[in-house]
């Protein structure tokens, strides 16, 4: 049976499908399977109200490994490796920073800190009290935040059935040199394509189009899930560690190699 790798961008937005991308290697290079035209469908977000919630979350990760084995199931591919866009544990007490978010620090590469333990506790309260007075969803406090929870789950749940590492595509498109544009824009996309590209082999020509069947999300949605699972694909010799290995570690390629 063939090996796939799996690289998952973290999302909950209500009704939004989370984005995978599952890849393999052929001869066009590591190559997306047409998730998008698949019958098994990734599950969708609850929103900020549900990620409060621990069953929510716990129902949504549960979904995220039926979906990944129904993808192995229909395309007759054993993942080997699952990769995630998210924080994999809270900080540790006394931290300013996860250690691989510090090491992010040193190379100029912006994230959102991870709260500890029992900061998630104070958002989560906050979060509560303000449904309950009567706020807007929109409008929950820390909400930057609240879709880690998320990832923690999907760490947790992912774990019991394949080696999952943390990434962080915007440290792989550091690590390639193709930051100057954003990927909120369609030319910045491209240009984080092109750079992959280079080392996965995939597509010959970049061109928005050979991101519309790889999965769910928007076009940037649907990169980083594809970064992600470039990671994934890497044997650890083919791997930088960003932090401290084996648990406060962001993984990224190690190029030229």
């Amino acid at each position: 049976m063939q090996e796939a790798y799996a690289g998952i961008d973290v999302a909950f937005a209500k009704n939004k499908r989370l984005p995978v991308a599952v890849v393999v290697r052929s001869g066009a290079g590591l190559e997306p399977l047409s998730l998008r035209r698949a019958h098994a469908k990734p599950p969708v977000g609850r929103g900020n109200v549900g990620i409060l919630h621990d069953d929510i979350i716990g129902e949504f990760a549960e979904e995220t490994g039926a979906y990944l084995k129904s993808v192995e199931s229909e395309f007759g591919v054993r993942v080997a490796r699952v990769a995630i866009d998210a924080p994999s544990a809270p900080k540790a007490v006394g931290l300013a920073r996860r250690q691989c978010e510090s090491a992010l620090d040193e190379r100029r590469i912006s994230c959102i800190t991870t709260p500890s333990f029992a900061e998630f506790a104070t958002i989560r309260h906050r979060g509560l009290g303000h449904l309950g007075s009567g706020g807007a969803e929109s409008r929950i406090p820390g909400a930057n935040q609240l879709w880690m929870l998320a990832g923690f789950e999907l760490f947790r749940r992912l774990r019991q059935d394949w080696e999952c590492l943390e990434v962080y595509p915007q440290a792989i498109a550091a690590i390639l040199g193709a930051t100057e544009i954003h990927k909120s824009h369609r030319d910045g996309v491209l240009r984080q394509f092109a750079a992959a590209a280079r080392y996965t082999g995939w597509p010959i020509s970049p061109e928005m189009a050979n991101l519309d069947l790889i999965c769910y999300g928007s076009y940037h949605d649907r990169l980083d899930a594809y970064l992600s699972a470039w990671v994934a694909s890497l044997d650890v010799r083919d791997r930088s560690a960003i932090g401290c290995p084996p648990h406060d570690v962001i993984w990224v390629p190690r190029l030229g190699q």
